[in-house]
């Protein structure tokens, strides 16, 4: 039932994978080439990101203050390193947030600093004309993620940029959906799905949520984001979205 401690768990034991859930990132199975193409493919996506922005939002955006939340060990807050003036990674594992720390020392990247999350979001301060997320809400339970999008959303400043993404359906049968749930509630079900596909037997559930995307809208328009755009695209069984909009501006 509670992320955190799994998360914590995929921090310590498999971290890459937990960040990009394909078999060539996991711990025993990471090589100096695929670090080189994990790492390569968050530039390319925040390439993007930034496209997407100046393409729908604002022309003349550049990413002065960033916030990366759910950063895992680094692969976005790198590339946004390199594109920002200051960013901040925040991750609700410290073994995430170290490993993203170490990543960072390694390419002499000292614009950067990490921060733990927690359902107020109490260790931020100040604000950011970016705030992004990716591969990262669908993990959080709907209630606590709209939450902390919220909390989030604060510290958004006028004229800011908001790219945050998530899922909003699941098209598997409901049958699968009500299984997949199980293993959430039931450890030993999650530890029979663990032995029929050879993995460790404890090791934990990656859940996965869906959001009301009617419901995140308003949230974005309360904090004052009053142009949107979104980006629809499929994932596997899931109908995955990135919200972008813009904080209005000082008058």
């Amino acid at each position: 039932m509670g992320t955190d401690a799994d998360w914590e768990e995929w921090g310590a034991t498999d971290p890459y994978f937990g960040v990009l859930s394909t078999d060539e990132y996991h711990a025993e199975n990471l090589s100096e080439e695929s670090r080189e193409k994990f790492f390569l493919s968050g530039k390319t996506y925040i390439d993007q990101v930034l496209d997407e922005i100046r393409t729908h939002l604002d022309s003349d955006f550049r990413p002065v203050r960033s916030l990366d939340f759910g950063c895992g060990v680094g692969r976005l807050v790198i590339p946004l390193c390199g594109a920002s003036d200051s960013v901040v990674g925040v991750d609700v594992s410290d073994n995430m947030l170290a490993e993203a720390a170490s990543n960072c020392r390694a390419r002499n990247l000292e614009n950067v600093s990490f921060v733990k999350s927690n359902a107020g979001m109490t260790g931020l301060d100040g604000t950011f004309n970016l705030i992004h997320s990716c591969l990262v809400l669908q993990h959080i339970p709907a209630p606590r993620g709209m939450q902390l999008v919220s909390s989030l959303l604060e510290h958004l400043e006028p004229g800011g940029v908001v790219a945050m993404q998530f899922y909003y359906r699941c098209d598997a049968p409901r049958l699968v959906r009500s299984l997949v749930k199980l293993r959430y509630r039931l450890p030993v079900a999650n530890y029979a799905r663990n032995l029929m596909r050879g993995r460790p037997v404890r090791e934990p559930a990656m859940q996965l949520h869906t959001y009301d995307m009617e419901t995140m809208i308003d949230i974005a328009y309360a904090a004052g984001v009053n142009s949107i755009y979104l980006d629809l695209y499929r994932y596997g069984e899931f109908q995955s979205v990135t919200l972008y909009g813009q904080k209005a501006g000082l008058a």
